[in-house]
């Protein structure tokens, strides 16, 4: 099964952002059997857009469009995907629902171009919403096959939930190749070095294997552990990938932060959205990391009410994560500190960071850790150790 991605949107051709979407499909469609045969990337024009399509639909037989599904003037994937697909389009009173619903919620007056976005090819079915725009997937008739063309939005956070939760699966079912799946440690606050020390048994016995890689790639902030696999489906392929995470994981310690492809940020936004949960932050020793981690996703206004910074001073970081709550009247407080008395019972060394995170009522969850580095590297780590803590807590509904 052949698999392309058509990307959209004028950003793309002037440089002005990198395709993330596009690379991160590659990956993820590697795990489903399929293989990828083409990247395009078009303007917001609509001709264009199916001219590409046209050209992709000779190179594959499923097509991904990400991007220009949104209420603008210039949101025209709908428009060209029906074209090329032959049909008009249909106005769906689901996603006008969900449309209602997403500007009460803003209260705000719903502007008449957003109903655009309840619009898709006539006799495609919806990709429900993760956003305010909805994707679809809609069948093409093409030289005597059937071209599929999945439109997603562009935003990555939704263009990648939405594929994960409909478009990954149908492309399983689809595929009879082998599966590659990839699974990521993401370590903070070590080199790579270190992990592969931790990590020698490991990768030495893994050096005779041919169904498992493992690699490393060393970003600004943290290091990823790459672990491959391969299998005759992809439920075999991540069997194996996972062991390996598992015994990597263990090995590692507390210096893993998160797993798997998306960003701790992205991960907790999911959950303070999934939960209906507000959050504010107060922090000393992380300067606004922890802050400005939460406000990257797209609308965090959404779960975000406000964040504070100080200078190290005496409060715990219990006592600063109620203040916060209280002062933006949000659900839950977080609040990271340089570890004061309070936290630790006793005067704190140099790199030693505690967090607390409060929820409504009086309950207090506090944890602390001492981490080498210099103070760059502190601040990366402790941001991402008090964002696993909350990511974990509202996994676990132990928030709210």
């Amino acid at each position: 099964m052949r698999v392309a991605v058509c990307s959209v949107g004028a950003e793309l051709l002037t440089g002005e952002i990198a395709d993330t979407n596009a690379v991160w499909t590659a990956g993820r469609v590697l795990e489903t059997g399929c293989r990828m045969t083409a990247f395009l990337a078009v303007g917001d024009d609509r001709d264009e857009i199916v001219q590409g399509l046209e050209w992709l639909a000779d190179r594959a037989d499923v097509i991904l469009v990400g991007g220009g599904l949104g209420p603008t003037s210039d949101d025209l994937t709908r428009y060209a995907v029906a074209d090329f697909a032959g049909v008009g389009l249909e106005r769906r009173a689901e996603l006008v629902a969900h449309l209602d619903a997403v500007y009460v919620r803003l209260d705000r007056p719903m502007p008449s171009d957003a109903l655009r976005q309840a619009d898709i090819p006539t006799g495609g079915d919806v990709h429900e919403p993760l956003g305010s725009a909805a994707g679809f997937v809609v069948d093409a008739a093409r030289d005597g096959r059937t071209v599929r063309v999945h439109a997603l939005p562009g935003v990555p956070w939704e263009y990648r939930g939405i594929a994960d939760r409909d478009v990954l699966p149908d492309l399983v079912r689809r595929s009879a190749g082998e599966a590659r799946v990839t699974r990521t440690l993401h370590v903070a606050g070590a080199g790579e070095s270190w992990i592969d020390d931790a990590l020698r048994d490991l990768t030495d016995r893994l050096a005779t294997a041919d169904d498992v890689e493992l690699g490393y790639r060393a970003k600004s902030d943290e290091v990823q552990v790459r672990i491959s696999a391969t299998g005759p489906d992809p439920a075999v392929a991540r069997e194996r990938a996972t062991a390996v995470l598992e015994e990597a994981s263990d090995r590692l310690g507390p210096a893993v932060t998160s797993v798997d492809g998306r960003r701790l940020e992205e991960l907790v936004a999911v959950a303070l959205r999934a939960g209906g949960h507000t959050i504010a932050v107060a922090e000393t020793l992380t300067a606004g990391r922890v802050c400005a981690a939460l406000s990257t996703p797209p609308a965090a206004f959404d779960y975000l009410r406000g964040g504070l910074v100080a200078a190290d001073g005496a409060a715990s970081a219990a006592e600063l994560a109620r203040t916060v709550r209280d002062r933006y009247d949000a659900d839950i407080g977080l609040a990271v500190t340089g570890a004061a008395p309070g936290d630790t019972g006793g005067p704190a060394e140099p790199g030693t960071v505690a967090w607390a995170i409060v929820g409504p009522g009086a309950a207090v969850h506090r944890e602390q850790t001492h981490i080498v580095g210099d103070r760059a590297i502190v601040q990366a780590r402790g941001a991402a150790f008090a964002l696993e803590s909350l990511r974990q807590r509202l996994a676990t509904a132990q928030v709210g």
